[in-house]
């Protein structure tokens, strides 16, 4: 069965898997998320507001009435921890993705790939050029994405650290010389990729 990509609501977040409902990683300074109940309050406030000020910015992957996948993104401003990196300025033309979780059974399937590319064509109709992400090259767990799955999907070091340098997927390129229009070029991964 192929999982359908739906947009998170209000009404939908609930069925994200469990670990992303208790992040507030991204979402909130450090210290401030508190136990898991408050987490999965700060998570849906997040989300109240950021679909209110700017609109879709959740994907699910849905098999049946259950999710195992989940990717949120919004403009770098939404998210208060990137004060924490040296690299953390994103882009003006670029929106963040802070999470792009696949759950354990599922790594591996291109199930995450495959939430990338959506979130990357919708960034694409809303007029944006590009999806940034921190990237961690030692990670093993935690929620930096890691350096290795992005580095996989297309995206390229844009502003260097020994460990969490902020990686850059170009979104749009020019057609031809003095093109009034441009199209995506959003890359598809090998299969069997992240």
């Amino acid at each position: 069965m192929i999982a359908r990509l739906v947009d998170v609501t209000l009404e939908n977040l609930r069925l994200a898997p469990p670990a992303c409902l208790e992040s507030v990683f991204w979402e909130l300074p450090p210290g401030a998320g508190g136990t898991p109940e408050d987490a999965r309050f700060h998570k849906e406030e997040w989300f109240s507001s950021t679909l209110l000020e700017w609109g879709a910015c959740g994907k699910l992957s849905m098999e049946g009435d259950r999710a195992d996948g989940f990717a949120q993104y919004a403009p770098g401003p939404y998210f208060p921890r990137l004060d924490d990196y040296r690299c953390g300025r994103v882009s003006d033309d670029a929106v963040y993705l802070s999470y792009c979780y696949v759950e354990e059974p599922r790594r591996g399937t291109g199930l995450g790939s495959r939430l990338l590319r959506t979130v990357a064509r919708e960034m694409v109709d809303r007029g944006y050029r590009a999806v940034e992400a921190i990237g961690d090259r030692d990670w093993s767990d935690g929620w930096v994405l890691p350096a290795r799955f992005l580095g996989a999907t297309g995206f390229r070091v844009l502003r260097e650290d020994p460990r969490f340098p902020l990686m850059r997927l170009d979104l749009r390129v020019t057609v031809g010389a003095g093109a009034a229009h441009e199209r995506a070029a959003v890359p598809l991964p090998e299969p069997g990729s992240p």
